[in-house]
């Protein structure tokens, strides 16, 4: 009987003492705040190690903390972050049989100053002589000057610049460091540039035979599997794309000690040595010099191929400071948990446990929130932060309650389908149009969970300047049936499209594990039947498997994310080069059109330029219909009413991020916003209309989790 009222009377008493107590905390943490942000998190602490983040609060938090070269402003545009200005040069390097014909080249380009000024018509800066090499600097990247200048000193005898590329079974690196220390021939060896372990590429300027032979003697020293040599091609010049940042005056890191050149040089040299998964890491392995001039207010970088969108390698990409990277050097989850860098951002870190992470301004004396995180959250703290009015955000927002307020950040990624222009029904164009027109994306954004949006068919993230946000084509099945019965593929009595040689059958290939992507799956295929296509699913187990099916194009059509990155790069994904066995065109597009307008966008090194560019590849490439894009997915917070005059609502829902909270509110015209609904399992609601004609509208459906 006593073990019984104890039981009675005793849990409502500790239940009773815990709220007790989680409201003393809660109106505790927000008296210690003052003016700042709560948010409270279902999530464990995170390692804060902002190239890696794990989830998007991570990022969030990385941004506030860190601060890049470059930065990807509320606009879409770049603007300036640690670096005050950028631009592109090039640099032209040529080699002489000796000093003397070097000299001789260069009395000949200062004649061409002169009254008329040719250096000015060829965008030549400057001509410097360094024993018999001559160096051209010029002021724009895709100067035409270059060959008009060589044309000058084209009766001097150059020596012939080839590249070669090197291949072992084995690891080079100690191999080759004897024969830069021991070799003789070194020295004609002007550039060299690791790819991997097993492999590299030299630049020589000069005959090459004694080399090779020096190469093999010193390569194949000691192993059975000798070295492969190749000749890759032979220029009269060297041409090297640089581009130089200005470091903004007065940037301190959270220390007080100054951000210089030095530590973005050293941040660079940081990630090179890493092997992490990071955007646009192919600009980041091309790099070939890395140098901080002018006392440590620039940076100068020069790249080894010509890729205009290299720069991108640095919009967002945090900076380190260069002493922290000299203690940490192999920097691992434990040094970002224990030791974490300072950083340059608007908010440092000023307490950190496993349960609390407290950001406050830089500078005080502007209108900033503190951001303080509550990590681990239990349901019951959640709620009674709510109640209490003692939380700002809830984050995720999974709970119904919390629905009345939801901020979606960015999306980061979409779900697409890829198709195989190699099968025998999908290499037809027609089919692939009438597979798109026949997909229902309305109907799997209702029945699909999690926080989708509708997403466009533009190539690239809908965020940046230059997408085009081209428009996804509309529902319609009996012209998708009207399509693939005058293409040839009739549907029969069963209600399968045949064409005189075989059915409308092929297989989707699924990554297994993801209840979304099951879930779509299964959703398409019941869409394309009412098509009349036969589509069977096939899972596979991991991403090792996938990539190996994807690379070796061992698939009809595949359902795959596509993460957004900053980006004018797509010509990895659709030049014909690149559709081989091995390449990374997947889908098999083969059309000289499209590689010529992919490499004139890769090789654009002027932002502005950029979106005519896009617009013009989008205008050849979509009509194909390469891809199916599907929806994007968001991540969401659960805002309480106390924040909603700390920071701008008027902006796009699925734009908000912590970062814009820092921004004081400004009375401007509201932007366009997007128009969301909530959808539970059981509720069938119409969507919402404007009430008077307005700008474009996009629309993101929300789904409950079960």
């Amino acid at each position: 009987m006593i073990l019984a009222r104890t039981l009675i009377f005793g849990f409502p008493l500790l239940f009773a003492a815990v709220a007790a107590w989680a409201v003393r905390e809660s109106r505790h943490n927000r008296a210690n705040r003052s003016d700042g942000v709560v948010v409270m998190l279902s999530q464990g602490a995170p390692v804060l190690n902002p190239y890696l983040p794990a989830t998007e609060v991570e990022q969030e938090i990385a941004d506030l903390v860190h601060e890049p070269l470059i930065r990807l402003g509320s606009d879409g545009t770049l603007q300036p972050g640690l670096a005050e200005f950028w631009r592109w040069t090039q640099d032209v390097t040529c080699w002489f049989a000796d000093e003397t014909a070097a000299k001789k080249a260069h009395e000949l380009l200062q004649a061409q100053i002169g009254e008329t000024n040719r250096w000015a018509e060829w965008h030549l800066s400057s001509v410097r002589v360094m024993e018999n090499r001559l160096l051209l600097s010029f002021t724009e990247p895709n100067s035409a000057g270059v060959r008009q200048a060589f044309e000058v000193v084209a009766g001097l005898e150059l020596k012939p610049v080839v590249f070669w590329r090197i291949e072992r079974r084995t690891p080079l690196r100690q191999s080759w460091d004897r024969f830069m220390a021991e070799s003789s021939q070194a020295r004609l060896i002007q550039r060299v540039w690791f790819d991997g372990a097993n492999a590299c590429e030299i630049v020589v300027a000069g005959d090459s035979h004694q080399l090779l032979e020096d190469l093999h003697r010193f390569l194949d020293t000691g192993t059975n599997q000798p070295a492969a040599i190749n000749p890759m091609a032979e220029v009269g010049a060297l041409s090297e794309p640089v581009l130089d940042l200005d470091i903004r005056p007065g940037q301190r890191w959270h220390d007080g000690t100054p951000a210089t050149a030095e530590d973005a040089k050293a941040t660079l040299e940081f990630l090179r040595a890493n092997d992490w998964s990071l955007p646009n890491r192919e600009a980041l392995s091309n790099i070939q010099t890395l140098e901080a001039q002018n006392n440590g207010s620039r940076l100068h970088v020069s790249f080894r191929r010509r890729q205009g969108t290299a720069l991108c390698m640095l919009v967002n990409l945090p900076v380190l400071p260069a002493a922290w990277l000299r203690g940490h050097p192999a920097a691992q989850e434990s040094d970002f948990t224990q030791h974490a860098p300072p950083g340059a951002g608007t908010h440092r870190i000023s307490a950190r446990d496993t349960r609390l992470l407290l950001l406050t301004p830089v500078q005080m004396d502007k209108a900033m929130p503190r951001f303080l995180f509550n990590f681990s959250a239990s349901p019951l703290m959640t709620q009674i932060g709510v109640r209490t009015h003692a939380a700002d955000l809830v984050w995720p927002a999974a709970d119904r309650t919390h629905l009345e307020q939801l901020r979606f950040t960015p999306p980061r990624q979409r779900l697409v389908v890829l198709w195989n222009t190699r099968h025998d029904v999908l290499k037809h164009e027609r089919c692939r149009e009438a597979l798109t027109l026949a997909t229902d994306l309305d109907e799997l954004i209702r029945a699909l969970p999690g926080r989708l949006g509708r997403a466009d068919a533009s190539l690239f993230a809908p965020s940046l300047w230059f997408s085009t946000r081209a428009k996804s084509q509309p529902f319609q099945l009996e012209q998708a049936r009207q399509i693939l019965a005058e293409a040839g593929w009739p549907r029969d009595v069963t209600g399968i499209a045949r064409s005189p040689e075989r059915p409308f059958r092929f297989t989707l290939l699924v990554p297994g594990g993801d209840v979304l992507h099951t879930r779509a799956a299964d959703l398409l295929v019941a869409q394309w039947r009412r098509l009349g296509a036969e589509v069977k699913i096939e899972h596979v187990p991991d991403a090792r498997a996938l990539s190996l099916r994807l690379h070796e194009h061992r698939f009809d059509a595949v359902l795959l994310d596509q993460r957004f990155e900053v980006s004018w790069d797509q010509l990895p994904w659709w030049h014909s080069s690149q559709a081989k066995t091995g390449g990374s065109n997947f889908c098999g597009i083969n059309d000289p059109q499209t590689d010529l307008l992919l490499e004139a966008l890769s090789a654009e090194f002027d932002p502005e330029q950029v979106p005519k560019r896009v617009r013009e590849l989008e205008a050849r490439l979509l009509p194909m219909h390469p891809l199916l894009t599907l929806f994007t997915t968001h991540d969401e917070a659960a805002a309480m009413p106390t924040l909603h005059e700390q920071g701008p609502t008027s902006g796009p829902v699925s734009a908000w991020t912590l970062q814009s909270l820092t921004v004081p509110t400004k009375n401007t015209q509201p932007a366009p916003a997007l128009k969301l609904q909530l959808r539970s399992r059981d509720e069938e609601q119409d969507v919402l209309r404007s009430e008077r004609p307005a700008a474009p509208v996009i629309k993101i459906q929300l789904r409950l989790p079960e």
